[in-house]
């Protein structure tokens, strides 16, 4: 299991990235594409007071330690998909003992969801009424005591 955690980018736009890349590195690491993961989280990435989003980006990439042989040519991957998409970035490598990964699968579902596996749902629209001043008319909040009568109870069963 390889994951590539990004930084500084527009989590949108990783998927592409991870789309193209994922090939080309379950290829040079020689696994399966099914064992490559990206993540990108929607934080800011800052420097001394400014916002460096799209402008450095922090690459995080975790793997095993038997692959750390092929690090400069994964690295040379990343930097082909992640230079047109920010100015600057920084990549860290770190390496994990495969004693010390572990996982669940539940095979009664598919391992991902993919185009061809996604379900679609098709949503109906609630009755709407359109009043005569062409407004959405909307049920009234109700504003009064809920509790009405019940307070009386409470305070005779005390």
């Amino acid at each position: 299991m390889i994951t590539i955690k990004v930084f500084g980018i527009d989590p949108y736009l990783l998927r592409n990235i991870s789309k193209d890349a994922t090939p080309k590195l379950a290829q040079i690491y020689e696994i399966s594409p099914d064992e490559i993961n990206f993540l990108g989280a929607e934080c800011l990435y800052v420097h001394d007071g400014v916002e460096q989003n799209t402008w450095n980006l922090l690459i995080e990439v975790s793997a095993p330690k038997k692959v750390s042989v092929l690090e400069n040519e994964a690295f040379k991957i990343l930097v082909n998909y992640f230079k047109d998409v920010a100015i600057n970035f920084e990549c860290v490598f770190y390496y994990f003992s495969s004693d010390n990964y572990h996982h669940y699968i539940n095979t009664d579902y598919p391992r991902f969801m993919k185009e061809d596996n996604l379900v679609n749902v098709d949503y109906q629209e609630e009755d709407i009424s359109i009043g005569e001043d062409g407004e959405v008319d909307e049920e009234e909040l109700y504003l009064g005591n809920a509790f009405e009568g019940f307070e009386e109870k409470i305070k005779n069963k005390k």
